[in-house]
């Protein structure tokens, strides 16, 4: 069956895929961004590669886009740590992410992953000649697995969290999931869930729950998030901050009426709202309800050193900050959860945040366990988000008490990233 899907993949998946790609560029932006930099991409490589100065082993690490690397992090971090002359090579799917990592000085060397082909997956290795490939979470792509398989390049999948899927489902993702995840010779965990379902789709495969690295990014973050929001305690005062992060517009649809009551009662609050997508159209739709509300509004770019700051809500007009902000709210709601699912909850109960959210949470598996431990808590509309807010503000006591727990729960999971950087190393030992 493996090679049956393999064949299929190859001749009739790969090929209207590419024509796809290149069709969707000419109107979308993002994706004509990640073909043109593939452009000159064996080219650049092979250029970088002759440039790197260290003879150690190469691991070779794959995130698809920013949220993925986020979980990369705190590997290479340790990784640097324990085997100083390692070579890290970091590769992405989305051109989204290179904005941001191009000298975060992580990694030795970054670049796009090519177009999945045979051909195109032969060279990549030729060139960046890793010792130990590394996956992180499920952005995987057959042919790369597939020559690193035959090259005897052993694979290692991280941060792994897939779960039984629905009935109508299940058939169809079970076959998905043997045919790639075959391919590894190390398959590590997030839970204990995910472990069991990988040792019944995949019993030769060697299987381990070692935990989720958000957990070490989120306490790494944490511990510098002060730094960065200092210059904005002043505008704060000794208001309560509320600090939601990653909406969606059908978060704010909810959320916003939530607060103009809040305000309306006179409570002393300071609403700090970081959307998802921070374009020109999204901020001028939310100011636009704000003025209907009679809700003061600055963005984030216009009340960095301004003399007079104050107002009701600072609007954040910036990318890549969010999880620094979250320090400066004794409550926080994380969007998605009104809209395509609920982003990252990790990063504000690092910092002994509670966090609230929507109803469309069963993506996060870290969201169960804040709402199990009482210090996560789901609304349904926009009344009972009044109602929760309203609550939760007149008691701020019960706020730290409950942020402490929240804190405790992250602390109880750390240490992935070298756990997992243990294993890498026993392969390596096992290549030599």
């Amino acid at each position: 069956m493996h090679s049956v899907l393999y064949f299929v993949y190859n001749c009739f998946i790969i090929g209207p895929l590419f024509l796809i790609f290149h069709l969707t560029a000419l109107i979308n932006p993002k994706i004509r961004s990640g073909i043109r930099g593939r452009k000159h991409l064996f080219r650049d490589l092979e250029r970088k590669c002759a440039r790197l100065e260290s003879k150690g082993p190469r691991i070779w690490i794959h995130s698809c886009s920013m949220g993925e690397y986020e979980q990369a992090r705190p590997l290479i971090r340790v990784l640097k740590e324990q085997i100083p002359d390692s070579v890290v090579i970091v590769s992405f799917f989305s051109p989204s992410v290179f904005n941001h990592v191009s000298d975060d000085g992580f990694a030795d060397l970054y670049c796009y992953i090519p177009f999945d082909s045979r051909r195109n997956a032969a060279r990549f290795l030729s060139i960046i000649k890793p010792r130990v490939a590394v996956m992180v979470r499920h952005d995987l792509w057959p042919n790369h697995l597939a020559e690193c398989r035959s090259r005897s390049i052993p694979l290692i999948l991280v941060n792994c969290s897939i779960r039984p899927h629905h009935l109508i489902t299940r058939f169809c993702a079970c076959l998905v999931h043997r045919f790639l995840y075959g391919y590894f010779n190390r398959i590590l965990t997030v839970s204990r869930e995910s472990e069991q379902y990988c040792r019944k789709l995949f019993p030769s495969v060697p299987i381990q729950m070692v935990g989720d690295t958000r957990y070490d990014q989120v306490v790494w973050r944490a511990l510098r998030a002060e730094d960065e929001v200092a210059p904005l305690r002043t505008m704060k005062g000794d208001r309560v901050g509320f600090v939601a992060g990653s909406t969606w517009p059908s978060d704010e649809e909810v959320l916003l009426p939530a607060i103009h009551k809040i305000f309306s009662k006179g409570l002393p609050v300071w609403f700090i709202l970081v959307p998802h997508e921070p374009t020109s159209e999204h901020l001028r739709a939310i100011e636009k309800q704000l003025n209907g509300m009679n809700l003061t509004h600055l963005r984030f770019s216009q009340a960095i050193g301004s003399q007079n700051g104050f107002c009701n809500v600072l609007l954040v007009d910036r990318v890549g900050i969010l999880s620094s902000l979250y320090a400066l709210g004794e409550l926080t709601f994380v969007g998605g959860g009104f809209g395509p699912g609920i982003h990252n909850v990790l990063e504000p109960a690092a910092l002994g945040k509670v966090v609230v959210f929507g109803p469309r949470h069963k993506n996060s598996h870290e969201a169960g366990r804040l709402k199990e431990r009482g210090v996560g808590f789901v609304v349904d509309d926009k009344k009972g988000t009044f109602l929760l807010l309203d609550k939760l503000f007149q008691e701020e006591g019960r706020l730290r008490e409950l942020g402490e727990r929240a804190e405790s729960l992250i602390q109880d999971n750390i240490g992935a990233s070298r756990r997992i950087v243990d294993r890498i190393q026993s392969l390596l030992t096992q290549t030599t």
